[in-house]
């Protein structure tokens, strides 16, 4: 599972993770209310246990070159996903997108 995946299963689980990471203003927007808890989750999630936030930021850095997601500006811990380019990015990967040009992965269904 990817980092992006993580934030998005959170995300579709608003009830058990609120107090962590939720939707915010525009559409793919999302904010971290709790950081450092993302982070923990993140770090258990892939069995490293000095997960911190500043160590998920670095990684998150890495999909702003892709276009996957990007930090809100002016605003602190927001950030956006581009769902179009994520789709695009798992077709260039050879998954089942690639296989099927009409596929849309689940996890991102909701939200094209």
């Amino acid at each position: 599972m990817q980092l992006w995946q993580f934030l998005l299963s959170l995300l579709e689980e608003p009830e058990l993770h609120l107090s962590s990471i939720a939707w915010e203003g525009a559409f793919g927007e999302f904010r971290m209310v709790n950081p450092d808890e993302v982070a923990r989750k993140w770090g258990e999630k892939k069995k490293k246990v000095n997960m911190t936030y500043d160590k998920l930021s670095r990684a998150l850095r890495y999909y702003y070159d892709k276009m996957i997601l990007t930090k809100i500006h002016g605003k602190r811990y927001t950030y956006k996903f581009h769902f179009k380019r994520i789709v695009q990015q798992m077709k260039r990967a050879g998954s089942a997108v690639k296989r099927d040009p009409t596929y849309i992965p689940q996890d991102i269904l909701p939200y094209i």
